[in-house]
C-alpha cells in the first residue's frame, strides 16, 4: 500500500468518529458552556481570595515607625548641593520644565509596582534622576522585606515631590507644619506616606490598608537607605510621612 493510500485509510477512520451534521451546534453550545462555568468558577475562587487578603489586613496592630531626625537645615544643605534652581511660580515651571527633562536634570515620577504617586496638590510630579533612583531603591528594599516575611504584594505611597516657591507659600498658609524653605524645592526630595500603604492582592486590584507591619518593613527599607549614606530623613508626625532627601 502507497504512503497516499495509508493516510486516505486514517482519514477515513478519523472521519469515522466525526459527529453528525445536526449534533455538532448543540456539542459546541455545551462544550463552551462547560468552559464558561469552569473559568467563572476559577475566577470566582481568585477573587474571593481577594477578598479574604483584604480583610484579613485592613488595619491589624498598632502602626510603629522610626523616628528619624534630620532636620530642615540638613535636608536643605543636600538638597542646594545637588538640586536644580528653584521655580517661583507654576507657570516658570511649565515653561521650563520640558528643558529640565530633556537635559535629563529632572525625570518625571508615575506609579509603578513599588509606588503609588497620590493626587498632588501643591506639588509636581518630577525629581532629579539620583533622587528617582533612591525612590527606586526604596521600593526594591521594601519589596524583598515583604517577600522575606511572606506579607504579599504591598506599595507605598508618594504625597509630595517637587513645588515652586508659589506652592510652598499656599501650602504653609494652610498648613502650620510646612516651613517656609523647603527641600522640596530643589527636586531631590518626596514624602513617603505612613498612615496606610497600598496592598495588591490580585492583578489590578489595590486598596489602602493601614498594616502595621507593613509599614513597619517601609520603616526599616528607609533607615537601612539612610544609614548608608543615601538619604536624610526626618519622620512627620502631623503629616504622617518621611521627608526624604537623596543624598549624593
Amino acid at each position: 500500500m502507497v504512503l497516499s493510500d495509508k493516510l486516505d485509510a486514517f482519514r477515513r477512520k478519523i472521519f469515522k468518529y466525526r459527529l453528525k451534521q445536526q449534533y455538532r451546534k448543540p456539542f459546541r453550545i455545551i462544550l463552551l458552556s462547560i468552559l464558561g462555568l469552569i473559568c467563572t468558577l476559577i475566577i470566582g475562587s481568585l477573587v474571593s481570595d481577594g477578598i479574604n487578603a483584604i480583610k484579613n489586613s485592613q488595619s491589624y496592630g498598632k502602626i510603629k515607625v522610626d523616628w528619624y531626625r534630620d532636620y530642615n537645615n540638613v535636608h536643605l544643605r543636600w538638597a542646594r548641593r545637588n538640586g536644580i534652581s528653584p521655580f517661583t511660580t507654576t507657570k516658570a515651571f511649565h515653561k521650563s520644565i520640558g528643558n529640565l527633562v530633556h537635559d535629563k536634570r529632572l525625570v518625571k515620577i508615575k506609579s509603578n509596582k513599588y509606588y503609588i504617586v497620590k493626587s498632588l496638590s501643591h506639588s509636581h510630579p518630577y525629581l532629579t534622576p539620583k533622587a528617582a533612583d533612591l525612590l527606586e531603591d526604596i521600593g526594591k528594599r521594601f519589596r524583598k522585606k515583604l517577600d522575606d516575611n511572606n506579607m504579599g504584594n504591598y506599595s507605598y505611597q508618594i504625597t509630595s515631590l517637587l513645588r515652586t516657591k508659589e506652592s510652598q507659600r499656599s501650602l504653609s498658609r494652610s498648613n502650620v507644619n510646612a516651613a517656609s524653605t523647603t527641600s522640596h524645592l530643589y527636586g531631590t526630595t518626596f514624602d513617603i506616606a505612613y498612615r496606610t500603604v497600598t496592598k495588591r492582592p490580585l492583578p489590578g486590584m489595590k486598596v489602602e490598608v493601614a498594616d502595621a507591619k507593613a509599614i513597619k518593613l517601609l520603616s526599616e527599607a528607609i533607615g537601612e537607605l539612610r544609614r548608608e549614606g543615601r538619604c536624610v530623613v526626618v519622620t512627620e508626625r502631623i503629616e504622617k510621612c518621611f521627608h526624604i532627601t537623596a543624598v549624593y
